[in-house]
């Protein structure tokens, strides 16, 4: 059966939807990490470079890290090592002094085709950054040989059971092991504060820097008005997409979802999608019996500028979703392989809908029937968006 998932110190109650867990009105305390390698705090330093590459949603969660660090030392210089499509969530971020955009993809092509130019320009361009300190938040081969490739005399990670390539470790100095409880991996990502001696905030202080700009938002306006959507009119955002196949919720489903919202007056539904993502939307809008507004090709900058205008947002685990969450808008995810106290949408009053079987939270990207997410069913999905909507 579905389950329900719930804050440390709140009521349990059995309903179908679960509330995310990783915030709320509950007080928390700050969350503990192990010791460092070293057994001590290293010098904080003045400059960091902050390795998340990718994708949108890890570096979604990855923002409080960097926003924590200003807040403790707010004349640390922080620049973000990242890939150029997640590059646009950290435009104008306040928090980040300097953005250095990688193209790890550009190493592969280069070296099939016999060429080091663009391995050697991303690595001469992270040793001059000058780093005092290097903080690895991704725990891949890559990210630590970044790492190591900066010069910096610290360079923090995870201990190798919390990296996604435990050779990870043999790049880092001193390495992070979160504590349990399972913890959401934005609370993992801020433990990486521990070695440098920083308070880490509570839940509730959490800072997600996203930046817009007046351009952006009068382009979505201008676009929601064109097709005929009213300010006054509650706006559900839907994304069918994700990045593995076993993350997608029957398309079916969707547009019986969205047909509910219009059904019942509940106001307008935007169906929004990413690259190779258009079969998926086409799909959703073939199958409503009402119709939808369809998001034309827009970059990353501008689908957030969507979201933003959004009254709730429905998808699974996927940049989209994490970017609703982190903007304030209220989500409804529907998951399967990937946890939801892990990797479920952060924010007080978002709910997940995920069936707990035996192999649960075996991110799988590949599966013969993806039986987590089908036998999530529509009734449970409208009770959800129901509540959602209607709460205050």
């Amino acid at each position: 059966m579905i389950r329900r998932i719930w804050l440390p110190g709140t009521r349990r109650r059995e309903v179908l939807a679960m509330e995310s867990p990783f915030t709320g009105t509950a007080k928390s305390t700050p969350l503990q990490t192990s010791a460092c390698a070293s057994g001590e705090h290293p010098r904080m330093g003045e400059r960091l470079l902050l390795i998340r590459l990718g994708a949108i949603g890890d570096v979604v969660h990855t923002l409080p890290l960097a926003s924590a660090i200003k807040d403790a030392r707010p004349d640390s210089h922080i620049t973000w090592v990242v890939e150029p499509t997640p590059r646009q969530v950290l435009l104008g971020n306040p928090d980040i002094d300097e953005i250095l955009t990688i193209n790890t993809k550009e190493w592969r092509k280069n070296l099939l085709t016999g060429g080091f130019s663009a391995l050697k320009r991303d690595l001469l361009a992270v040793k001059n950054v000058a780093a005092d300190v290097a903080i690895d938040a991704q725990g891949l081969i890559k990210s630590g040989f970044l790492a190591w490739a900066s010069g910096a005399p610290v360079r923090i990670g995870f201990e190798h059971r919390f990296c996604r390539e435990g050779m990870n470790v043999l790049f880092t100095t001193h390495q992070v092991e979160p504590l349990s409880p399972p913890h959401h991996v934005v609370e993992k990502n801020v433990s990486l504060l521990g070695p440098l001696g920083l308070s880490v905030p509570l839940k509730e202080q959490y800072r997600f820097s996203l930046h817009q700009t007046k351009e952006e938002r009068e382009w979505a306006e201008k676009y929601l008005e064109s097709v005929g959507h009213r300010k006054s009119s509650p706006l559900l955002v839907i994304h069918p997409g994700g990045g593995w196949a076993t993350k997608r919720w029957d398309t079916v489903r969707f547009a019986q979802l969205a047909d509910h919202w219009h059904e019942n007056d509940m106001g307008d539904v935007l169906l929004i999608w990413g690259p190779g993502e258009e079969k998926m939307v086409d799909e959703v809008r073939d199958a409503m019996r009402t119709q939808p507004f369809v998001a034309p090709a827009t970059s990353v900058r501008e689908m957030m500028a969507l979201i933003r205008r959004g009254s709730c947002f429905v998808g699974g685990d996927s940049g989209p979703l994490h970017l609703a969450a982190a903007m304030g808008v209220r989500c409804l995810a529907i998951m399967g392989p990937t946890e939801p106290v892990r990797n479920g949408p952060w924010g007080a009053g978002n709910l997940v809908l995920h069936r707990r079987l035996a192999c649960s939270g075996c991110y799988a990207r590949k599966c013969p029937d993806i039986e987590c997410l089908d036998r999530v069913r529509v009734e449970e999905a409208i009770d959800a968006l129901n509540q959602l909507q209607a709460a205050p």
